[in-house]
């Protein structure tokens, strides 16, 4: 389907802004400082976050689906888990390596050190991941540049706060499952907010 064909709620995206309209300034919408569109027409909006220990670089992750009804969203870890998981039995060998990969990323990255530099920033590794993996695209599931997206951007965003631990861990988990070691039921337990 042509992106020119998505149709998306007004109340949150004008065709050029994504906008949450609760948590508003001044009686207006807060807007996103950055906007992504998958190539399913999921639109991902980073919003200014308030938390950590830099709350000036903190940001939300939100996402609106097409469709003039959708809502704009958080996008729980569970979306991404699960479909990740619906391709382990065809996949498992690729979905260990993509896990694998983001584990590896999560080490390697580095926090934002300015609101210039995150608000600038260009994804890194979606490209390689929707070339390297682009057969895992499947009906009915998430597109997998969403799903690199997401997973990168939680990576980066959880780099923000010293000795946070949880999307790392969720990582692992699911490595650990793909590996044997971890039932399925624990892996989506660590999915769920809050969880320690």
């Amino acid at each position: 389907m042509p992106q020119s064909h998505f149709v998306y709620n007004k109340n949150y995206f004008d065709g050029t802004n994504l906008r949450q309209m609760k948590a508003s300034v001044k009686g207006l919408p807060k807007e996103a400082f950055k906007t992504y569109k998958t190539k399913d027409g999921t639109l991902v909006g980073l919003f200014q976050g308030s938390r950590g220990a830099r709350p000036d670089i903190d940001f939300v992750i939100k996402i609106l689906i097409s469709g003039s009804d959708k809502i704009l969203r958080p996008p729980t870890h569970t979306f991404w888990i699960v479909d990740l998981l619906l391709k382990i039995p065809e996949y498992k060998n690729e979905v260990r390596e993509i896990v694998e990969y983001y584990i590896d990323y999560y080490k390697r990255t580095t926090p934002f050190s300015s609101v210039q530099e995150r608000n600038n920033y260009q994804l890194e590794t979606v490209e390689e991941i929707t070339t390297r993996y682009a057969h895992l695209d499947q009906s009915y599931t998430l597109s997998l540049d969403y799903v690199a997206m997401v997973v990168e951007l939680f990576c980066k965003n959880e780099k923000i706060t010293p000795g946070a631990y949880m999307f790392r861990n969720l990582l692992a988990t699911l490595r650990d499952y793909i590996d044997g070691k971890k039932h399925y039921t624990e892996v989506l337990q660590a999915a769920v907010p809050g969880f320690n």
